[in-house]
């Protein structure tokens, strides 16, 4: 019992260094804490410019709003095998200014002033813009079910434009909805594995796909007026197309009303979309782009070639402690292949560049084949 409390209080005395303390490799901040948006100096690091832009972005971010922990528990066959305490940021960069940008030998470094807020950047066009570049400006197609029109989908392609999102070409989407496969239909129905895979085959890296449901109900105050109430329901997912995990999951409902009955659904189609992305969908999506450009993007990772149970205990430690990985967790290990997910600050190709030809005990990985956020590896 004593050592018990002992730990615990060993922990709380750790957690004020760390959470002050903690700055992504490469990065060096400066700057005064006070409230409200925050103009923050920080510099970074990297093998290209763009990432060494990424690092600056990320440290302006943690030394204007702050870090917070969270712990990452492991177990294997019931036993606690590691508690690993990670930091994470939240908030994002409004406007930044370049100060210095150079090379030195295979090294960029970036200096910028940033302009850093904790506050919603959905109707923040300057903000969501440098979001979208820090993703690397990743292309989305909208697949929309909706019988008798396209009232939900125009809506919300229209309202992701006016966002600056790139999108996959409407009438390719429209095309493949004119076809009657039942794989293009498991996909807008919501199954993540073929929604990514239809949109990773369409080059999007991101898919939006849902269904609409419309009708007619009854009001007994349009009874006499020859008006009809159309109803509608939208259901929608938003699935990363690297790896089929879904970013989100939101419903809405619009009603409209009109002297036609096809019209009066239509609208109501195009009030739900609207609601959905007003509300709901459009806050959950960049939520989920700002967390990856803070704390990592998930990627998957395929190892073969792992003779031994050792061994690939082994790689995954090498992978832990590579620069910029936040986690790895493993998924699979059988038939001389480990499967991996890794959080990683970085870009896929930063990341490659860096496990490539490590070594592990008497062997090296080799980087085999990249496809999206999935990468495949081989020691040799």
């Amino acid at each position: 019992m004593k050592d018990l409390l002992l730990s615990l209080i060993c922990v709380l005395l750790l957690i004020p260094s760390v959470l002050f303390a903690a700055q992504p490799t490469g990065a060096k901040v400066t700057g005064a804490k006070s409230s409200g948006d925050k103009t923050i100096t920080a510099e970074g690091s990297g093998a290209s410019k763009q990432e060494a832009l990424l690092q600056a972005k990320r440290a302006a971010v943690e030394e204007g709003i702050g870090i917070v922990l969270s712990s990452q528990t492991e177990v294997e066959n019931f036993m606690l095998k590691k508690d690993k305490v990670i930091t994470q940021s939240f908030g994002s960069v409004r406007s930044y200014t370049a100060i210095k940008e150079e090379q030195k030998g295979d090294t960029w470094y970036v200096k910028i002033s940033a302009v850093v807020s904790l506050d919603s950047i959905t109707a923040d066009l300057m903000a969501l813009k440098i979001l979208l570049i820090s993703m690397d400006k990743p292309r989305t197609m909208v697949l929309i079910q909706e019988e008798g029109g396209q009232n939900a989908e125009s809506t919300i392609i229209d309202y992701l434009q006016g966002k600056g999102f790139e999108l996959i070409d409407p009438a390719q989407a429209a095309a493949l909805m004119a076809k009657d496969d039942p794989f293009i239909r498991k996909a807008v129905e919501g199954d993540p594995v073929a929604a990514a895979k239809l949109g990773a085959e369409n080059g999007a890296e991101y898919v939006v796909v849902g269904t609409v449901r419309k009708s007619l109900l009854a009001n007994e105050v349009l009874k006499d007026s020859g008006m009809k109430s159309g109803q509608a329901s939208l259901t929608v997912k938003v699935v990363n197309c690297s790896n089929g995990r879904i970013v989100a999951t939101k419903s809405a409902t619009g009603a409209a009303v009109h002297i036609a009955d096809d019209i009066a659904k239509s609208q109501a189609a195009a009030k739900a979309a609207t609601s959905l992305m007003d509300k709901k969908l459009f806050e959950a999506i960049v939520t989920s782009f700002q967390d990856t450009v803070n704390n990592g993007a998930n990627y998957d990772i395929i190892i073969s070639g792992v003779k031994s149970y050792g061994l690939q205990k082994s790689a995954a430690k090498v992978l832990e402690d590579t620069e910029g990985v936040v986690s790895v967790t493993k998924r699979n290990f059988g038939s001389g292949k480990l499967e991996l997910s890794v959080l990683f600050k970085g870009s896929v190709e930063t990341f490659c560049d860096r496990v490539d030809s490590k070594v592990v005990d008497d062997s090296k990985l080799a980087v085999t084949n990249v496809t999206g956020n999935r990468i495949a590896l081989n020691l040799q």
